[in-house]
C-alpha cells in the first residue's frame, strides 16, 4: 500500500479562508508586525460574566461528565424558551444542543439532505456553507443575488433556481454574513412561499438575530406555514463573545432534532458539559443592558465605517443592518488597478498591514469584507492605512 493517503473527500474541501486569513495575520503580529486584522468574525468583547461565571460554576460543581448526546433536559427546555422572543414556539423536543453553530449546520444537513441532493445557496454566503454541502455528500447551487436587492432572494429567484436544479433544500443566513442584510417580514415571507411553492427545506442559520440595527429578525419558522419546514440554528457565540465555548442550537421539527440527535451521538457525542451550563445561563436572560451597550457600540464602529469607506476612491459601502461586517463594493478601485479582490487583499496585508477578506471567498468577486468586530481605534488605524494605499495606488 506505501504511505498513507488522504480521502478524496478530504481533498475535495477547501480550508476556510477566512480563518486562514486570521491565521495569517496573527503569525505576521507575532513575527512583530503591525497587522490590524478586520478579517475575523468574532466581537473583541469577552464572554459576558455571569455566562462565564456559569462555567466556572459548572466545573466546580461537577458538572463534567457526559450528557444526553441531544443535550441537558434542563438545557434544553432554557433554550426552547429563549426561541420564543423571536416568535417561536418550540419545546423541549424542538430542541437540541450542538458544540457551535458549524456542528449544527452540519448535523442538519445531514438529518435533511441525501447523498446528491440539489441545495441552494443564495450568495454572497458564508464560505463554509458549500464546503458542508459537499461534506455531506450534496451539491450546491448557487443563486447570485442583486446588490441593488439588498442581497436577499426573490420568491422568483428561488422557484426558477430550484426548478432548474431539482433542488431539496435552501440555505440561508439573516442577519447576513458578509453583507449585513436583514430582510423585511414581507421578504422573510416570500421566501417561505418560494419554499412552499418549490417544495424545499429551508436551513436558517440566524446565529447574528441579536445583532440589529435597522430593522428587525424574522424567522422562516416564525410563519405558521414554514414552522413544519424549517430548520434553525442559532445560540449566544455572537452576542455574548463565546467563540471559544463551542456550544450552539438547533431547534425544528421534532422528528428532524430526533434524527439530528442521532447523528450528533455518532459523529461528536455531546456538547461539552461546561459549556451548556453556559449556554444555559445565555437562555435565562437578565442581560439587556450589556447587550444594549454592546449593540451600541457595533453600531458606533458601523457608522464611521459608512461615512469613511465611502470617501475612499474606488470603494462604496451600503448600509449594513446587522450582524458586524462591511461588505465594500471595491469593483472600481479593483478596474483602476487592474487587480481582482484577491490580489488586492494580498497587496492589503502586505503592503499597508490590512487584513480584510477577499469577495470571492463569499461567491461575490469584486468586493471585499471588513469585520467592524474590532476595536474604534483599529478601525480608524485600518481606515487611514486604506486611504493612503487607495489615494497612492
Amino acid at each position: 500500500m506505501g504511505h498513507i493517503q488522504p480521502s478524496k473527500r478530504s481533498e475535495a474541501i477547501t480550508e476556510s479562508i477566512t480563518l486562514a486569513i486570521s491565521a495569517r495575520a496573527a503569525a505576521m503580529k507575532a513575527a512583530g508586525e503591525d497587522v490590524i486584522s478586520l478579517g475575523a468574525g468574532e466581537p473583541d468583547f469577552p464572554t459576558y460574566e455571569p455566562v462565564a461565571r456559569a462555567g466556572i460554576d459548572a466545573i466546580t460543581g461537577g458538572i463534567t461528565r457526559y450528557t444526553a448526546s441531544s443535550g441537558l433536559p434542563d438545557v434544553r427546555a432554557a433554550a426552547a424558551r429563549w426561541f420564543r422572543q423571536f416568535d417561536l414556539p418550540y419545546e423541549t423536543q424542538n430542541v437540541m444542543v450542538t458544540a457551535g453553530a458549524k456542528p449544527a449546520l452540519t448535523m442538519a444537513l445531514l438529518a435533511l439532505a441525501d447523498p446528491d441532493d440539489c441545495i441552494l445557496t443564495p450568495a454572497p454566503y458564508w464560505p463554509s456553507y458549500p464546503e458542508m454541502v459537499k461534506l455531506v455528500g450534496a451539491r450546491s447551487v448557487d443563486i447570485a443575488l442583486n446588490p441593488a436587492e439588498g442581497f436577499v432572494p426573490t420568491r422568483e429567484e428561488i422557484v426558477t433556481a430550484a426548478r432548474e436544479h431539482g433542488a431539496k433544500g435552501i440555505m440561508i443566513n439573516f442577519p447576513n454574513n458578509p453583507s449585513g442584510a436583514v430582510p423585511t417580514r414581507d421578504q422573510v415571507e416570500s421566501i417561505v412561499d418560494a419554499a412552499i411553492e418549490a417544495d424545499l427545506w429551508i436551513l436558517s442559520d440566524e446565529i447574528y438575530a441579536k445583532l440589529i440595527y435597522e430593522g428587525e429578525h424574522v424567522s422562516p419558522a416564525s410563519f405558521d406555514k414554514g414552522f413544519d419546514r424549517t430548520v434553525v440554528v442559532n445560540g449566544g457565540t455572537k452576542s455574548h463573545s463565546m467563540t471559544g465555548w463551542r456550544v450552539g442550537f438547533l431547534a425544528g421539527p421534532a422528528d428532524i432534532v430526533a434524527a439530528a440527535g442521532r447523528l450528533q451521538s455518532q459523529a461528536i457525542g455531546n456538547a461539552c458539559s461546561i459549556s451548556q451550563m453556559a449556554a444555559k445561563r445565555v437562555c435565562e436572560g437578565g442581560d439587556d443592558d450589556e447587550m444594549s451597550r454592546r449593540l451600541r457600540a457595533f453600531d458606533e464602529r458601523r457608522q464611521y465605517l459608512l461615512g469613511a469607506i465611502n470617501e475612499i476612491p474606488g470603494l462604496a459601502l451600503d448600509r449594513p443592518q446587522g450582524a458586524f461586517y462591511a461588505l465594500v463594493d471595491a469593483r472600481g478601485a479593483c478596474e483602476r488597478l487592474g487587480i481582482d479582490d484577491l490580489e488586492l487583499t494580498e497587496r492589503l496585508l502586505v503592503e499597508s498591514k490590512v487584513a480584510v477578506v477577499p469577495g470571492s471567498a463569499f461567491a461575490i468577486p469584486g468586493f471585499l469584507r471588513l469585520s467592524y468586530a474590532a476595536s474604534m481605534d483599529d478601525l480608524e488605524r485600518a481606515v487611514a492605512r486604506m486611504q493612503s494605499f487607495f489615494g497612492a495606488s
